[in-house]
């Protein structure tokens, strides 16, 4: 299903991610599955975490794109496995490419798409979470056993970046795809479907 930012309403919430392409999120995809969690969305890392629309969809759509025709692609690495303390959820953290994301971060958290999150922003991929404290251990020592014996690439490039859009009330099921945007001047939009 096509969605067309403009006939959206002005509320709801916006959000920008990366997927992981294959064969990397496809073995990410696995160890999420095999783990303990609420939500398993497609592996991604967040680019700009869900904030409140202040505007209609279109006009955040449009300022995000201008902003992600300066950034050109970069290479992604991930490390180690981590723990949030404060939600019990376990991500990979990113080696290579953390700067870059918090620059396209800062870049993109202004205007129309400003908002103060709830958390500092930490460019990670999720993996787990939350995990029940009396389980959190074991499920750390099997994650980061599972990461470690991966033989494939731990890496990636990031050359396009997804806007999801949740409306008002929405719940997790309810992210939709609203378009992808190729990295660098001459970056290509699509639009895309539900998520």
């Amino acid at each position: 299903m096509k969605i067309d930012p403009a006939a959206l309403p002005q509320s709801g919430s916006f959000a920008l991610v990366a997927y992981i392409p294959a064969p990397l999120g496809d073995f990410l995809q696995t160890l999420r599955d095999r783990l303990p969690g609420e939500e398993k969305p497609q592996a991604h890392i967040t680019v700009l975490p869900p904030r409140p629309l202040k505007s209609p969809v279109e006009a955040a759509s449009k300022l995000a794109k201008r902003i992600l025709k300066d950034f050109h692609p970069f290479p992604v690495s991930l490390s180690t496995v981590k723990v949030f303390k404060e939600t019990n959820i376990l991500y990979l953290e990113i080696a290579t490419g953390n700067n870059t994301l918090h620059q396209l971060h800062d870049a993109l958290n202004t205007g129309v798409l400003a908002h103060e999150e709830n958390f500092q922003f930490l460019p990670h991929l999720t993996i787990s979470g939350p995990v029940p404290t009396e389980r959190l251990a074991g499920v750390k020592k099997n994650a980061a056993q599972a990461w470690r014996k991966h033989a494939g690439e731990k890496g990636f490039e990031v050359s396009q970046v997804v806007a999801l859009w949740q409306p008002p009330r929405g719940s997790w099921d309810d992210w939709n795809r609203l378009w992808e945007q190729t990295l660098g001047p001459s970056g290509n939009s699509a639009t895309a479907g539900r998520s």
